[in-house]
């Protein structure tokens, strides 16, 4: 298995802080870090100085997550083999090797930190369904399945079922099956049509929502075992009225690139989503 974390180029500190650690907790065959915003050769030279070269370190200036994701997905082609991808200011627990040879046999798996276990677990057993437990170590842990689309007619009009395409938890997330390079390409010519400003605006939960349920998996398989350290260099929360623009232009996106029904349905729920918020910008 390959070990993966991403991250812009300010918070490179959060490979030696984290990251290694989870290598050493992991024991991959070998570990891999994307960096985001680098554009000049003397970044490239901090990189070199800074990073432990127990790491292969690969970077871009994507600019946003979600694109940095797509070039990931592309790379993962040419390893040959299981990809786990953990967030740079994410601990994994002692128990993931375990759990992760227990969950290979999905074709993607997710992990949940336990502070959002604790703090908010209704916002993933929303849209998720209780499959059994694992026995890790003498403790149990729960295993869900989280439904990647929602279509019913109830999340159109209500935010609380989150976004109409999620992953769900993404902590870390492993990937024993890749999307094809076709479905990668369409869903990036569907991203590039998103504003450049307005990107950011867009989970990368919801992309790789899209992108699973293009590959035909309908729910994802998720247990808690990590710990996520906020990083709190970007102030929380969104503009609503920027977040359904931006959702609005990648769903219009996709339905001119596969045009089914389902994107066609993403795209309504966002243009109510604009309408509804567009006096949230306006003062008087």
């Amino acid at each position: 298995m390959y070990l993966v974390t991403y991250l812009p180029f300010y918070r490179i500190h959060e490979v030696e802080t984290y990251f290694m650690r989870n290598v050493e907790v992991m024991k991959p065959r070998a570990a891999i870090v994307y960096v985001d915003n680098v554009y000049h050769e003397k970044q490239r030279e901090i990189l070199a100085r800074v990073l432990s070269g127990n790491v292969e370190v690969r970077f871009g200036n994507w600019r946003n997550r979600n694109n940095t994701w797509i070039a990931m997905l592309r790379d993962f082609h040419t390893l040959g083999g299981e990809v786990m991808v953990v967030d740079s200011d994410n601990r994994v627990t002692e128990d993931l090797p375990r759990i992760h040879s227990e969950l290979r046999g999905y074709p993607i798996y997710a992990i949940l930190d336990e502070e959002a276990w604790r703090r908010e677990p209704q916002r993933f057993l929303i849209r998720s369904r209780k499959i059994g437990e694992l026995n890790i170590n003498g403790n149990t842990k729960p295993l869900y399945v989280y439904k990647v689309y929602d279509g019913s007619i109830s999340g159109l009009f209500r935010s609380g079922r989150g976004p109409t395409f999620f992953i769900g938890t993404k902590q870390a997330i492993a990937l024993m099956r890749l999307p094809e390079p076709e479905i990668l390409n369409k869903v990036e010519r569907a991203l590039d049509s998103v504003n450049a400003w307005l990107r950011g605006f867009i989970s990368d939960e919801t992309l790789l929502g899209v992108i699973a349920h293009l590959m035909g998996i309908e729910e994802v398989p998720w247990t808690v075992a990590n710990h996520h350290i906020y990083h709190g260099s970007t102030p929380g929360g969104m503009p609503e009225l920027l977040k359904a623009a931006a959702h609005y232009q990648f769903a219009k996106g996709l339905v001119r690139e596969f045009g089914r029904p389902e994107f066609r349905r993403y795209q309504f729920r966002y243009a109510l989503s604009m309408i509804r918020n567009v006096s949230s910008i306006i003062r008087f």
